[in-house]
């Protein structure tokens, strides 16, 4: 097994083991705080031009072709 699988498998057990337990909460503060990580990376890695409408491919695109 993959290292790559191995975080796989800790993320669906962490999912179920949240569900299991009624702590729903915890994977929405999880969201949350990834989806905010991501968006100031994103700003970093485009100088400052990322808007929250662009996708990831779009953010890709801008670090491959604009930097």
């Amino acid at each position: 097994m993959s290292r790559e699988d191995d975080k796989m498998l800790n993320v669906t057990d962490l999912v179920f083991e949240c569900i299991a337990t009624h702590n729903e909460l915890i994977l929405v503060e999880l969201i949350t705080r990834l989806e905010k990580e991501y968006v100031e990376i994103a700003e970093l890695s485009t100088l400052g031009k990322y808007k929250n409408d662009w996708s990831h491919e779009d953010v890709l695109n801008f670090i491959t072709y604009e930097t």
